[in-house]
C-alpha cells in the first residue's frame, strides 16, 4: 500500500460496521485500532458474496443457485471464504424463510460525526415485510469482533441514520454474522431493541474521542512512513533488489 492510499483512508470514514470496530470508550484503544486500520489490508472480500446473498433474500434465486453461483467465482483468496459465507447463510435462509420483496434500490444514508464528516450506513438491502420496511445487514466476518460498547454503539447508529426516518420508524432491523465456531459458520442475528443505546451525551462524546483520535493518526503514520523509507534507503542494495517493500517507499513522505 502506497502512502498515498493509506492517508486517503485516513481521510476517509469507514462505513458504520467498520467504524464501530475501530471505536471504542478508550482514546488509546481507538487510535491504535483506527492507525492499524490505515495500514492494514483486507485480505479476504466478501463483495461477491454480499451480492449474491442479496439475490437469496430478495426471491430472485434460490439455495442451489446461490451456491452455484458462488463456486462460479474466479479463483481468487477470497474464494473458499465466500463459498463458506454463501453455504452457511443459505442454511440460516432455509429457517429463516424470507417472505419480503425489493423495496429499496441501493439505499444508503449517513450518520453525522463531524463538520462535513459523516459515516456511511448501507443495509445489504431493504425489503417491504409483513406490511414494513426492513433494513437487512449481512456480514461475512469470521468472528464478532464487538464488545458491548461497540454493539451498542452500532444500534445506536443505526437507530439514528436510519429509523429516525418516517417510513423506518416501526421497522424491525435484521443483522446477521456468521461467525466460524469450531470450524463452521453458525448464525448470530441481532433486531432493533437488542441492544441499550447510548445516550446522546455518550455518543456525542464518542465521537469526539474518534475524531481526537483521528487527528492524532496522521502524525503517527507520517513517522511510521518515514522510518520505513530510512530503513528502505539504509538497507544494501543486494537485499534490497531481492525484495518487494510493503510500501511504494519511492514517493516522498506525506506531510
Amino acid at each position: 500500500m502506497s502512502p498515498k492510499s493509506i492517508f486517503r483512508k485516513l481521510d476517509s470514514i469507514p462505513a458504520a460496521p467498520n467504524f464501530v470496530r475501530y471505536n471504542f470508550d478508550d482514546l488509546r484503544k481507538t487510535l491504535k485500532a483506527y492507525v492499524a486500520f490505515a495500514k492494514g489490508m483486507p485480505t479476504v472480500s466478501y463483495s461477491e458474496g454480499i451480492k449474491i446473498i442479496r439475490d437469496l433474500v430478495l426471491g430472485w434465486s434460490n439455495a442451489d443457485n446461490a451456491k452455484r453461483a458462488a463456486r462460479r467465482l474466479k479463483n481468487s483468496p477470497s474464494r473458499k471464504a465466500v463459498i463458506e459465507f454463501v453455504d452457511a447463510f443459505c442454511i440460516y435462509a432455509e429457517h429463516r424463510r424470507y417472505e419480503g420483496v425489493p423495496a429499496f434500490s441501493d439505499f444508503t444514508t449517513n450518520f453525522a460525526i463531524g463538520r462535513e464528516l459523516f459515516v456511511p450506513v448501507r443495509p445489504t438491502l431493504v425489503s417491504r415485510e409483513d406490511g414494513e420496511f426492513r433494513p437487512t445487514f449481512v456480514f461475512g466476518w469470521k468472528s464478532v469482533p464487538l464488545d458491548d460498547f461497540q454493539r451498542r454503539l452500532l444500534m445506536t447508529i443505526l437507530e439514528d441514520a436510519i429509523f429516525s426516518l418516517t417510513d423506518f420508524q416501526s421497522s424491525d432491523a435484521e443483522i446477521v454474522f456468521l461467525p466460524e465456531v469450531d470450524g463452521v459458520r453458525v448464525p448470530e442475528v441481532w433486531h432493533r431493541g437488542d441492544y441499550d443505546l447510548l445516550s446522546e451525551v455518550q455518543l456525542r462524546n464518542q465521537m469526539e474521542l474518534f475524531l481526537s483520535a483521528r487527528e492524532q493518526a496522521y502524525p503517527i503514520i507520517d513517522n511510521w512512513l518515514r522510518s520505513k523509507a530510512s530503513e528502505f534507503r539504509d538497507e544494501p542494495v543486494a537485499e534490497r533488489d531481492h525484495r518487494q517493500p510493503s510500501l511504494d517507499l519511492r514517493l516522498p513522505p506525506v506531510d
